[in-house]
């Protein structure tokens, strides 16, 4: 995650996945040419692994590269979450007023946990806690998305 815009007014954190979709684009492109290379040997089983290679490697970008944003805007009173994928966009909001906190959550499986960042909404309709990024992943993106939220909120409740 990174942080596209921290200034008083408003906050962008953003999680662009490129190296992701650059990563499973180039393993799927292995199996096409695999098959490539067998198809004058072994017809069915060049086209196989073109086919599955093709398959695997668009619903993977299909189903697990998405652009998200989440914007605090004061001037505009907003908490708003953007999430971008190859078929659609979605786009929530919430009053600013009602955000509380970020806060990390983590998952276990196996001997690693990996971590993504969510903030906690405590009024309106949709009280409760909702997650920046529907995927876990490694590293410290999501403290650092964490940090800087909280920091926002901090320098925004000592201003006012």
């Amino acid at each position: 995650m990174k942080i596209t815009r921290n200034t008083p007014d408003q906050l962008i954190i953003e999680n662009n996945p490129i190296w992701l979709a650059v990563f499973v684009s180039a393993f799927a492109m292995v199996f096409v040419a695999i098959g490539l290379f067998n198809i004058g040997a072994e017809p069915v089983m060049g086209f196989a692994f073109i086919g599955g290679g093709l398959f695997f490697g668009i619903l993977f970008n299909l189903a697990f590269i998405r652009r998200t944003q989440l914007i605090l805007d004061g001037p505009r009173n907003l908490v708003e979450l953007r999430r971008r994928g190859w078929l659609n966009y979605v786009s929530m909001t919430w009053e600013l007023r009602y955000l509380d906190r970020a806060i990390v959550e983590s998952s276990n499986s196996g001997d690693s946990t990996t971590y993504r960042a969510a903030f906690v909404i405590n009024g309106g309709m949709d009280a409760g806690t909702h997650p920046v990024t529907l995927v876990y992943s490694s590293g410290r993106g999501a403290k650092r998305a964490k940090d800087a939220i909280n920091a926002w909120l901090d320098s925004r409740t000592t201003a006012s």
